[in-house]
């Protein structure tokens, strides 16, 4: 009996060891993980990013005693009258005539209808076009950054100003389709930087405005100094660090969730008991350090890449999407977060492509005005036109130029990296298997 009760203290105080050893080895995992997290922070911090929702939302600031524009945006929102759904889909219809093609008489008086009815948010458009700070109400500290219902009214303006260009072209008015020009663009400019969600926002309102000026200039003709200040508005939009302030955002929001209780983090992905069973081992075993570092590295060799020359900073971003896509960047949050940040990035480089065919296209406006000819090449453009050929954000090689029977085309080669020769989108020839054909970013004019 004696020997039992022996053997029973000895297995008892071994199984005792083996839990203290585990115990152990899990709090120094923690504490471990904690002081790797703490010293990522504190790097963050010397970079000057913000990593609390307090440090956000004062980042989001207005200058002392500077007027906001968004309180004028806001009234403009408000005032929008939109029509019911069959009517604006025939108002769709009616205005998205070829770029060379004038309005019908029924398809005319339809967009004056609408611009009618919306004539007090118009104006209060182009009022907000000449404030230069905008400021929504977004209260980070809140939790309600994604509490933006603005932005879909602000898509809405966007289409507004779109049809009231439209009209002036028709009326061969080119000092007022300047005006609606400059207004789209402050529209877009009052929203960049936010979040992500922001940025794809101020990226559809600017391509807009980019198919705009291409209209623009198949139907009127603009004076040198309008083609130079129409060039000064398109060249702030390329040189905008806009998408770096958004991806900075987006990681400290990131940083606040990995880092919020488990209850905090289930009501706002609003995913139930399942996550919550899913997060308790996460937390309880200290996985949450290392899903957070992983987080910060990638977010982190992100920024850095928007920092790189071109096409260095593509080719980076490709390889960071590749260990992600290979499975050498371990982590949940990597394959959650990863393809809409991808997608993100891919949009805001055809951004950037569209708005320097814009710019050249412009230049090349100014040089035939001047010249009574078509360069022969962009070249040509330098430097009385435009300092240096735009660079194609895809391979780093300068813009592609065609002059063509009725025109010209400049171009990008996109996101195939193959030169299509000019092949604008959803036009020519059908692909393989009744596919559309190659495309490039096109800026194409035609008279």
């Amino acid at each position: 009996m004696r020997r039992r009760d022996k053997h029973t203290r000895r297995r008892f105080k071994t199984w005792h060891g083996i839990v203290a050893l585990v115990l152990f080895l899990l709090v120094l995992f923690h504490i471990s993980g904690s002081y790797k997290l703490k010293k990522r922070i504190q790097t963050l911090q010397s970079r000057g990013h913000p990593v609390s929702l307090e440090e956000l939302d004062r980042s989001y600031s207005l200058p002392q005693g500077a007027r906001n524009a968004a309180d004028i945006y806001l009234a403009a929102f408000a005032n929008y009258k939109e029509w019911d759904k069959n009517a604006m889909s025939d108002l769709s219809k009616a205005s998205s005539p070829a770029r060379t093609e004038s309005l019908d008489t029924s398809a005319r008086q339809l967009v004056e209808k609408f611009l009618s009815d919306n004539q007090i948010t118009l104006s209060l458009l182009y009022e907000a076009a000449s404030i230069e700070h905008c400021r929504y109400p977004v209260d980070f500290t809140r939790r309600d950054d994604s509490a933006t219902p603005w932005l879909d009214n602000m898509r809405k303006s966007s289409r507004l100003l779109r049809l009231d260009a439209l009209i002036q072209c028709e009326n061969q008015n080119p000092g007022k389709a300047i005006d609606s020009i400059r207004a789209s663009l402050a529209l877009a400019r009052s929203v960049d930087g936010l979040l992500l969600i922001h940025r794809l926002t101020y990226v559809a309102v600017r391509g807009r405005t980019y198919r705009n000026i291409e209209r623009m200039l198949n139907r009127i003709t603009l004076t040198d100094e309008q083609l130079r200040t129409l060039a000064g508005w398109v060249t702030v939009s390329d040189t905008s660090d806009g998408f770096k302030r958004a991806l900075v955002a987006e990681q400290c929001l990131g940083l606040q969730v990995l880092q919020a209780p488990i209850r905090d983090i289930v009501s706002q992905t609003g995913y139930g008991k399942g996550l919550f069973l899913m997060l308790i081992p996460w937390k309880m075993l200290g996985l949450c350090y290392r899903e957070t570092l992983v987080f910060i590295d990638l977010m982190q060799k992100s920024i850095d890449a928007l920092e790189l020359p071109e096409p260095e900073r593509l080719k980076t971003f490709d390889a960071v999407q590749e260990s992600v896509g290979g499975g050498r960047q371990k982590g949940i949050i990597a394959y959650l977060i990863w393809p809409i940040f991808a997608r993100t990035f891919n949009i805001d480089i055809r951004h950037q492509a569209h708005c320097r065919v814009t710019q050249a296209g412009i230049a090349v406006e100014r040089y035939q005005l001047a010249e009574g000819l078509l360069p022969q090449s962009l070249d040509n453009l330098v430097p009385a036109y435009i300092e240096a050929v735009p660079a194609d954000p895809y391979d780093g090689r300068p813009l592609k130029y065609h002059i063509q029977e009725t025109g010209y085309v400049v171009y990008s080669i996109g996101e195939d990296s193959s030169d299509d020769g000019g092949n604008e989108r959803g036009k020519g020839e059908r692909g393989p298997k009744g596919k559309p054909a190659p495309w490039d970013i096109t800026f194409i004019v035609e008279r």
